[in-house]
Parts: C-alpha cells; structure tokens; sequence
C-alpha cells in the first residue's frame, strides 16, 4: 500500500512530511510514529518492501532513485534532502562519483569499527544501523577518531549519528576523499616522542650463519645410522658440516 501522488512543494519539510507518509503506507505504520532520524532498517524496511518503496518515490515525486541509494541516504531525513536536490535539478547532497570509491571505504571502516566491537570484520552488517550495532556516543567518538585518522578528516561524532550506518559513513567518506585514505607519514610533531636508535649488532660469524642441527635431527640421523641407511662415516662428515 503506497500513498496516491500528489503535488509536492519544493520545501524539504514538506518533501520529508510526504516521505514520511510514503514510507508509512509501505511498512504499515503510522505516520506519526514514523523517526525521520532513524535509519531504513530500523523503520522496518526490508530488502523486498525497499524495491516497494523505491517504486512509491518515483510515482509519488516523479523522481527516480536506486534501492542503492537508500544506502547513502540511510534515514528518511537525508533522502528528503536528496530528493529536494533531484527535484530542482542539481543535487547539493554529497555525491560519490566513483561506485567503486564507496566499497573501498566500506572496507577500511568494516575494520575500523570492528577493531572497536572486538569482531571480525565479515560479521558487520554495512546496511545495519550503528544503533543496532551497539554503538553509543562513546563509541561513536572513538569511530569518528579513527575515521578521522584513516582519512586526514576532522569529522565530529555528530557525523556518526548524520550517516547512521556503515554503507552511509563509506559513502560520504568517499565523497569528501574520492575513497583514498591519507599517507602513512611519521608523526612529525614537537611533542611526539624521538624513536630511539635500533641496537647496532656485531656481525654474524660463520658458526652462527651456519644453523646447527636439532634434536631432531640428531634423533633422525641416529636412528639412519642404526637401521644401516647411511654409513658412520657419512654421519660424521654431515655433523661436521653442520658444525664447522
């Protein structure tokens, strides 16, 4: 069930009253209890109502978008946004050019933050929402922190909660750095620490470059020499070999 078209002012609080009441209808809710803050996921949208959804947006505002979309504009307040964008004509919303530049973030900050779950990386959803995953304002800073240090940004925490899903994090990530994190040079401040000098070491001799043999080894070779596979002498020389 989809709400009937009808004519949309260019004014993003009514594009977002009227997203709303679209996004309502598809998931069966009340449009009053429906968080324009709160992500796709968690408003109830799955993967076959997003195909639904996607179709009620472009009958509703004669605009077309992608079920992908709803990845980077993850909360309906954003996509209200977007779409007030497509109707005038220029998108004003963060845009990545390159598909590929938003999976390579997806990436970095799949470790980022399961370095902060104490995960694995593959048990990250990218489409759930940061509250599903557990993440409060604590953890959201340390996030935005590390973010920050992948990627030469100064992002506040507060973006966290403005791009409240890992997919909707990469994507605008990618489209303030085209995907490409920052370079790994030294720290160069005045207050980092000096590192200290590697220990010079004396030069490997001759007896050290050549490894000895294990007790192993020694076990093998005895029991060689008892079961007659090779001779005394032949053990002898190898041990010396091995020992000179």
């Amino acid at each position: 069930m989809t709400s009937e078209p009808t004519a949309s002012s260019d004014g993003r609080g009514d594009i977002l009253a009227e997203l709303t009441a679209v996004l309502a209808g598809v998931v069966h809710a009340d449009p009053d209890r429906v968080d324009p803050e709160q992500p796709f996921s968690v408003l109830g949208l799955d993967s076959l109502l997003t195909v639904e959804f996607v179709s009620a947006i472009a009958q509703h505002f004669g605009v077309r978008i992608a079920g992908a979309d709803l990845y980077e504009y993850a909360t309906p307040a954003l996509l209200a946004r977007h779409l007030a964008a497509l109707r005038r004509g220029a998108d004003d919303a963060p845009a990545v050019q390159d598909p590929g530049a938003a999976a390579a973030v997806l990436e970095v900050l799949r470790h980022q933050l399961a370095r902060i779950l104490h995960c694995d990386p593959w048990e990250i959803d990218g489409g759930a929402a940061f509250a599903e995953l557990g993440i409060d304002s604590i953890l959201a800073a340390d996030f935005a922190a590390g973010v920050n240090r992948a990627y030469g940004l100064s992002e506040r925490p507060v973006t966290v909660h403005e791009h409240p899903s890992l997919a909707a994090m990469a994507a605008y990530i990618a489209s303030r750095t085209g995907g490409t994190p920052a370079s790994t040079a030294p720290d160069t401040r005045s207050d980092a620490p000096a590192a200290a000098p590697a220990p010079q070491q004396p030069p490997a001799t001759a007896a050290e470059k050549r490894p000895t043999l294990s007790q192993e080894e020694v076990v093998a070779l005895l029991d060689a020499v008892r079961g007659d596979r090779i001779g005394v002498d032949e053990a002898a020389a190898l041990l010396a070999n091995r020992s000179a």
